[in-house]
């Protein structure tokens, strides 16, 4: 009888612990986007993961923007705390490969809601990736991902488009 009590408790757990996780759905937004420099991987339409062709087939200047995607091109780096919540919020600088961008960002853990205030941005010498990442950020509306990938996504006709990043390494390793 003593088995049977503990096989019945240990299976109420089992099915609980899916319940008691469930509880919590929202994401750590501090530990997503502070504390890296996220540098851009590539752009894409949602639902896809290849890089959307800006150029229309012209690969001269395709491989002339790839050739920026390198160094301090194409980074944030976000600056923020806790806004109460699962909210979180602060300042942004950011570079394509000749604007310079900043301005402040709020992130809401539980929807995802992702808001870029861009106080300051020129315009890029790169009329195809470097207007794609200027313009991407003025429109950003939501994120997704984790610590280790970042995507913020952006409405661009109709339709949602997202950029990629991933977290910058020192090149010393």
């Amino acid at each position: 009888m003593r088995r049977i009590k503990i096989y019945v408790h240990l299976l109420i757990v089992t099915l609980l612990t899916p319940v008691w996780s469930a509880c919590d759905q929202s994401d750590d937004v501090i530990n997503i986007f502070t504390g890296e420099t996220w540098y851009m991987t590539y752009i894409a339409v949602e639902g896809q993961n290849k890089m959307y062709d800006f150029w229309q087939g012209d690969q001269n200047a395709r491989i002339k923007s790839f050739e920026t995607i390198r160094g301090e091109n194409y980074t944030l780096n976000f600056y923020g705390a806790s806004l109460g919540g699962s909210n979180a919020g602060g300042t942004f600088t950011g570079q394509a490969t000749s604007a310079k961008i900043s301005g402040g960002w709020n992130a809401n853990g539980e929807n995802r809601k992702l808001t870029l205030e861009i106080k300051n941005a020129g315009n890029d010498n790169d009329k195809y990736l470097g207007k794609a990442f200027v313009e991407g950020l003025k429109k950003a509306h939501r994120y997704g991902g984790d610590n280790k990938n970042l995507y913020i996504y952006y409405k661009e006709g109709a339709n949602t488009m997202f950029i990629s990043f991933a977290p910058q390494r020192n090149s010393g390793n």
